[in-house]
């Protein structure tokens, strides 16, 4: 079966067990069908400014690397508009067509013409749509001006890209199942927690009284099945309940 047909690529998603091997048989799919560069945003909540709480995490492949270490450690997602503008879109589109969007704020403005300068080329944009708003943004960039892509190439990767993102949810569903077992107020405890604050210092940061946040940690600890605050925070990065922001570049 010739390795850059979609039929292809669904069988082996399907036959996959994890999702960094996931990862690696979706690069050799896009790879096959010219691009340079990948990114897979996930996102751990329906709403972008939940971001803080929930995490995101950002697989990438080809980016120059102090690119990427500065996307991610000046939290550049925030302010990356073409996720946010792929997340209202059901059709994929082309990284240089965001600068044609009206109502974009300076700092939204700013990042694009940081993008623009750091040459890293045009790409497209695809967003993928999961289960219990599990979703994502897949970005494919081409390392060169806007390639000439016919409407059919670009639905296939479309597709490929959310065959990939429907597996990666399969084979974390357990995972996700947990974090939605805490309720928002508790994710927020477990947030704090796993950050060394007190409950003295959590209650004063919520607003809410030392009593409140003493029986919130208890129903942390009684769902994690841990007794005390260390495991509580190790349970919940480990797992992957909280996910902060992390890249992988092969």
């Amino acid at each position: 079966m010739d390795q850059k047909s979609l039929s292809w690529f669904t069988e082996r998603c399907q036959q996959c067990n994890n999702s960094t091997d996931l990862w690696g048989i979706a690069l050799d799919y896009f790879h096959g069908h010219g691009v340079k560069m990948a990114s897979y945003h996930h996102y751990g909540a329906q709403d972008r400014n939940e971001l803080e709480l929930t995490g995101i995490t950002i697989n990438s492949s080809g980016f120059p690397q102090d690119w990427v270490d500065y996307y991610i450690s000046d939290q550049l997602y925030k302010v990356d508009p073409i996720p946010a503008l792929a997340m209202e879109s059901t059709q994929p589109f082309f990284w240089s067509d965001a600068t044609q969007v009206k109502g974009l704020l300076k700092e939204q403005k700013d990042y694009l013409q940081e993008l623009n300068d750091a040459d890293l080329g045009d790409g497209i944009a695809v967003q993928v749509f999961g289960p219990a708003f599990r979703n994502g943004y897949v970005g494919l960039g081409f390392g060169g001006d806007k390639p000439d892509l016919a409407p059919a190439q670009i639905i296939e990767l479309q597709c490929a890209a959310q065959i990939a993102h429907m597996r990666y949810c399969e084979l974390t569903a357990e995972r996700a199942r947990k974090k939605r077992d805490l309720s928002p107020r508790e994710f927020e405890i477990l947030h704090w927690i796993a950050r060394g604050k007190s409950n003295r210092v959590i209650a004063d940061i919520l607003g809410v009284s030392p009593h409140t946040v003493d029986t919130l940690v208890r129903r942390v600890f009684d769902k994690l099945n841990v007794a005390d605050r260390t495991t509580a925070a190790i349970k919940g990065i480990g797992s992957g309940l909280l996910q902060f922001t992390t890249t992988q570049n092969s």
